[in-house]
């Protein structure tokens, strides 16, 4: 897989009601949650993505061949947030060029296209609040848990 330093979405991309946000150099900012996401270099110089929301960085994903889990988080807003939204973020694997994500919740469902970051991570937002996240890339089907967001006022409070 070869990696470039390019941050533009695919064009079939569905993800949330509008597009990614270049907010500068290598960053972009999500629609609905206001988090944004940054290329950096990791170890070895492979590339890493960096995951921040409001209260700081959240995550960060270097580049690997060994042991992919293509599904590295995923948030939600809380319930008192004015605007609900959901997000989840991964590596592509070997076998993938696309991720599918499907969002599921209390009673419904949403299942979007992720927009592709660096030829070598994804993520996808979606309008809502949802408590799980299964993605699917290539032969490749991971699930997991979408948790509530940490504000920075919540990790005062520790």
């Amino acid at each position: 897989m070869e990696c470039s330093a390019s941050l533009t979405p695919d064009e079939l991309s569905r993800t949330g009601p509008g597009a990614l946000t270049v907010i500068e150099s290598g960053a972009l900012r999500l629609p609905l949650s206001g988090w944004w996401l940054r290329i950096a270099r990791g170890s070895e110089g492979r590339p890493a993505l960096e995951v921040h929301s409001r209260a700081g960085l959240i995550d960060v994903s270097v580049l690997s061949t060994l042991s992919v889990s293509p599904l590295r988080g995923g948030r939600h807003s809380g319930r008192s947030a004015a605007t609900h939204w959901s997000l989840a973020w991964g590596q592509l694997p070997p076998d993938g060029d696309i991720v599918e994500a499907d969002f599921r919740g209390w009673r419904r469902s949403r299942c979007v296209q992720a927009y592709t970051v660096a030829d070598a991570f994804w993520v996808a937002e979606v309008g809502g609040r949802f408590r799980s996240v299964t993605c699917s890339a290539g032969t490749t089907r991971t699930t997991g848990r979408v948790v509530k967001e940490v504000r920075s006022w919540d990790r005062e409070k520790r």
